[in-house]
């Protein structure tokens, strides 16, 4: 049965779910999220609905997911060398040159400098939200999770997408053999939800809205979401309605670009949502990555904001992408490229310049990091790149500076 959103005016929200009870139309979610509430009804029943006292308009639900991997050309060389060569070249056989262990990655964004100030996100919570969690996983030991969907309550991890992401905001060391292992910012307080499932990461939006309203009521301070769909063309799109709602509370969007460039206009969304803070990936050798999504938005907006490693990031990991990727440490690692794992790095850089803020006094919001990027970077922003590299100095020197 399809779902859709029915989103309302705030001052009549019990009295329209009264008569939704009263229709007996069945709710996805017994509460609202937002100012939305979620129905499942044939598709010929949902404009009927828009005639109900207090609704404002009704929108079909959407299909969205983890941005397929993107496989980088080195790696693309040697796949194509044939099967036997995935068994014996040891390039492939967990030592391959490109490969850039997180206790590295992080460097790139300042978490260096991070930690000589003793700065590691302390006290501050990102919300990972993904294909789930793996709480017996050595860099997420002690982490536990929760699901937002309905068929899989358990927020275990079966893809290996999200603990990925989750240990690279914040993942505890780790001795790998292609390097250590290391969060951006390893004290930071992770609240890990499952919105996506399916094994190969697909979910409904609604799904992830779910994710997205008990993150705020946890006390995020930073949602990380290395997920997206089609691009919209409708400024009043719940997507950018709800990234614009969290950001006026404080909360800061952090969502990755999509993996479809090099051409333009292949942000996905919610990360061409206005108020999100959009992110990028780049290279080792600090270039846009070829598969890195590119703006301007179908709005006409110039994205991603700015760019974060993610090409071969080795992370933690499990489920498919980990047995996929065995040979980067039996089950539990994966070496893997996407805008998705430049989200991470991002939402640690914010998690490490939230701690410093509030040393301050002070508290970081979308627009201070926006006008950061703005002031700090010598040129104008491009839809390649935007800002350029976000990074822990370039926070804290905005801060130190102007408040």
């Amino acid at each position: 049965m399809p779902r859709f959103l029915l989103q309302f005016d705030p001052t009549a929200g019990t009295q329209l779910l009264q008569q939704l009870r009263a229709l007996a139309v069945p709710l996805v979610f017994p509460r609202p999220l937002f100012d939305y509430v979620v129905v499942e009804i044939p598709a010929l029943l949902a404009a009927q609905l828009s005639s109900l006292p207090g609704v404002l308009r009704v929108e079909a639900d959407k299909r969205m997911g983890i941005f397929p991997v993107a496989v980088t050309q080195e790696l693309q060389q040697l796949l194509q060398a044939g099967p036997l060569s995935l068994l014996t070249n040891p390039t492939i056989m967990g030592f391959r040159p490109d490969t850039w262990p997180t206790g590295q990655s992080r460097l790139v964004v300042g978490a260096g400098i991070a930690d000589a100030d003793g700065i590691t996100g302390k006290g501050v919570k990102v919300a990972v939200l993904d294909t789930g969690n793996d709480p017996s996983h050595p860099q997420l030991l002690g982490n536990t999770g929760q699901s937002m969907i309905k068929t899989q309550p358990l927020a275990y991890d079966e893809n290996g997408h999200g603990v990925h992401t989750a240990s690279t905001v914040a993942g505890a060391q780790f001795s790998h053999l292609q390097g250590m292992l290391q969060g951006v910012a390893p004290g930071a307080e992770l609240i890990i939800i499952k919105v996506l499932g399916a094994g190969i990461g697909l979910g409904d939006w609604s799904d992830i809205l779910a994710g997205m309203q008990r993150a705020a009521e946890l006390g995020a301070k930073v949602i990380s979401m290395s997920l997206g769909g089609d691009d919209v063309t409708d400024p009043e799109a719940s997507e950018f309605r709800v990234v614009r709602q969290l950001t006026e509370r404080g909360i800061i969007c952090c969502i990755a670009a999509g993996n479809s460039g090099p051409g333009s206009q292949t942000i996905g969304s919610p990360g061409s949502a206005p108020d999100a803070l959009t992110i990028g990936a780049i290279n080792k050798a600090g270039q846009p990555a070829d598969f890195s999504s590119r703006g301007p938005t179908k709005l006409n907006l110039v994205k991603p904001d700015c760019t974060a490693p993610g090409v071969d990031i080795l992370s933690g990991s499990t489920g498919f992408i980990a047995a996929y990727r065995f040979v980067d440490g039996l089950g539990r690692f994966a070496a893997i490229s996407g805008t998705s794992m430049a989200c991470p790095h991002a939402s640690g850089v914010l998690a490490l310049a939230e701690e410093y803020a509030r040393r301050r006094g002070l508290t970081l919001t979308t627009p201070m990091v926006k006008e950061a990027l703005r002031e700090w970077y010598d040129r104008n922003p491009s839809n390649n790149v935007g800002y350029g590299v976000i990074t822990y100095p370039l926070l804290k020197k905005f801060i130190a500076e102007t408040f």
